[in-house]
């Protein structure tokens, strides 16, 4: 009966995670490209609500760590599912950017808490040597939510007649969410007892984070992490669908048909790198190998232009690519103790969320720059976008190179 309370525990969580998911790599996307007709949306609005959403995010992230260690679950997630909602809410209202900016930062605030969640309730309910299975589980399902999102998305809205019909479904969606959180999330009474009985925990914050702080791998690997998800979350969530459309033309649906199939081959990469690297018994190589295949993929992509058929593979194939940065979170789980374990996770999360801000917030500006200096045509705006896409082909040479200098830390079995 306890298995099966913990595996409720896990998919409940994990299902916030996937509908946060879905609205924040799926949704934004698809409906960004209609909102930019019927808002009338400024050139650089991409990068703006890109940036202010990542921005909450990150800054959310080690809050989170430590509410989630310390706090009811239940009630930080049933809570976190109501801001989902009230945020899609404001969102269907919207009038204007301003409006679209409030929804995605209270959006931004309530999934910020999600995959934090996910990770303590593993740790507490389930075998502690299935957590790498569990989370990776995790990541593999948001990862299909997104692909659903993309494949579906389009036509859903316009069976519903709209955007803002969609983000009122998708309000009620976290309401019930919200209902289902209440009744079946617990919080481990042995984990409650740990922490009432080491009251001395609850002002170790900052010595926490001295430690963290001397950690040179642990922030090389953030660095790592940063640069590879930050392209992964932006790319996919944020420009991927628009730089499409100047291929398609403005055929949406097969843009979005793109954006899924580079998040179907995260999804598939998740496990198979995970087994791969147990059977291979190394981190390293797959972060080496992950960022230089991954880096020429965006270069072929970005900066040149092919069939869609050959276009989608190499989608594909670069969703595999950057799945293997998600073995950064089995690092920090093998380089730091017990304790600062959570902490680590959660501070990886707000490099990986302030680096997807900043790559937004300098290709927003660089397109408007560009843009505002030539006369608006299709050839001139792919042009444009190009060059301001080329900053991922950047930073995946970067976390490339940065790869080079993570320490192997697979702790063989000997």
């Amino acid at each position: 009966m306890k298995k099966i309370q913990s595996i409720a525990i896990w998919l409940t969580a994990t299902l916030f995670a996937l509908y946060e998911l879905f609205i924040t790599n799926g949704f934004y996307g698809i409906s960004l490209a209609l909102q930019q007709q019927d808002l009338n949306l400024p050139a650089g609005a991409t990068g703006t609500l890109a940036a202010a959403a990542s921005l909450i995010y990150a800054i959310c992230q080690i809050p989170a760590g430590i509410l989630v260690s310390r706090s009811s679950i239940k009630f930080i997630l049933t809570l976190c599912s109501i801001l989902v909602a009230v945020g899609m809410a404001i969102y269907c209202k919207a009038t204007g950017i301003e409006g679209l900016i409030l929804g995605r930062m209270i959006i931004a605030v309530g999934s910020s808490f999600a995959f934090v969640s996910v990770a303590i309730l593993i740790s507490r309910w389930l075998p502690r040597e299935k957590f790498s299975w569990y989370y990776g589980l995790t990541q593999c399902l948001g990862n299909i939510s997104v692909v659903c999102a993309n494949m579906f998305l389009p036509q859903i809205i316009n069976f519903v007649h709209g955007w803002r019909a969609m983000s009122l479904i998708l309000a009620l969606v976290g309401g019930v969410i919200a209902v289902l959180i209440f009744i079946v999330i617990k919080t481990n009474p042995t984990a409650i007892q740990a922490i009432i009985a080491e009251p001395q925990n609850k002002s170790s914050v900052f010595s926490l984070l001295k430690k963290l702080v001397s950690n040179q791998q642990f922030w090389i690997v953030n660095l790592f992490a940063g640069l590879m998800l930050g392209t992964l979350f932006n790319f996919g969530a944020n420009w991927l669908i628009g730089f499409q459309n100047y291929f398609d033309g403005n055929n949406l649906s097969h843009s979005a048909l793109v954006s899924s199939i580079l998040f179907l081959g995260v999804a598939v990469g998740n496990p198979i790198v995970g087994a791969l690297s147990l059977r291979f018994q190394t981190r390293k190589k797959f972060f080496v190998f992950g960022s230089l295949f991954s880096s020429i993929l965006m270069g072929i992509l970005v900066f040149t232009t092919l069939n869609s058929s050959l276009a989608l593979v190499l989608y594909f194939l670069l969703g595999l690519g950057l799945s293997t940065t998600f073995l950064c979170y089995s690092v920090i789980m093998e380089i730091l103790p017990n304790e600062l374990q959570g902490l680590g996770v959660g501070l990886c999360n707000t490099v990986v969320y302030f680096s997807g801000a900043l790559l937004s917030i300098v290709i927003g500006t660089i397109l408007h720059e560009e843009l505002s200096a030539l006369v608006v045509n299709s050839a001139n705006i792919l042009f444009e976008q190009r060059v301001g896409l080329a900053l991922f082909f950047f930073t995946l040479s970067q976390a490339f190179t940065i790869s080079l200098f993570i320490r192997e830390s697979f702790k063989k079995n000997n």
